[in-house]
């Protein structure tokens, strides 16, 4: 009897069946660095185990062991999640920035408002390795090689503009473009560091973010003007 089989049919099936697979794989880490920073933040960097994180999960620690091969591994994971929705954000919120001032603005407004209003994830993101102590977080070159792409996705977009040189010939002086791009945004994130810290103490900063926020835009957008003749 000959071969009706369609192949076209059959590599479309394999296809679709991958791709379901992909789906189940990808959902089921999600779920577990949900897990972990759920274990994270309710217990703390101790007692987040493979086991705490697996039983959060609903799986068994050697199901976890499949996609995470350390603890070391799983919180970097958490990290660089933060950190790449942020720097997206960022990004985002740069695009359509006419001028370099416009873009430090952008970078400080999307930062403190972006994690101001999950500051948890702010902490697990730039405080996490200090609290957690020495050793805590030990990262490799690649997982290194991952995180240095994200700064210039925050930070690219600004330094390019403030090297353009304005209508009247001038450009904004004193300051390397990139350094006072990263330094719009080492402002915001000590903003953070601030607002986290009072908030914790049960004492609120005088100012609103409102007001800190377009503080701190005016004074790098006044950084970044241009000087004739510069």
């Amino acid at each position: 009897m000959p071969d009706r089989s369609d192949p076209k049919r059959a590599s479309d099936t394999a296809t679709s069946r991958a791709a379901r697979k992909e789906r189940r794989r990808e959902r089921s880490r999600d779920e577990i660095l949900a897990a972990a920073r759920a274990v994270l933040l309710r217990s703390g960097i101790g007692a987040m185990t493979l086991e705490a994180v697996a039983a959060e999960a609903g799986m068994s620690k050697t199901g976890l062991y499949y996609y995470f091969p350390s603890k070391d591994a799983l919180v970097f994971e958490l990290v660089y999640g933060t950190l790449e929705r942020q720097a997206v954000a960022v990004r985002d919120a740069v695009k359509d920035a006419p001028d370099g001032g416009a873009a430090l603005a952008a970078i400080i407004r999307e930062t403190v408002t972006g994690y101001g209003a999950q500051l948890d994830d702010f902490r697990l993101a730039f405080l996490f390795g200090q609290v957690a102590g020495a050793g805590a977080m030990t990262w490799s070159r690649e997982q290194f090689a991952r995180v240095r792409p994200l700064n210039d996705m925050i930070l690219g977009r600004a330094a390019a503009l403030l090297r353009e040189p304005a209508p009247g010939g001038g450009r904004a002086a004193g300051v390397d473009p990139r350094l006072l791009t990263f330094l719009a945004y080492l402002a915001a994130v000590g903003l953070l560091t601030m607002k986290g810290l009072v908030e914790q103490m049960g004492d609120p900063l005088l100012y609103s973010d409102e007001q800190l926020v377009e503080g701190l835009a005016r004074v790098f957008t006044t950084a970044a003007a241009p000087v004739s003749g510069a």
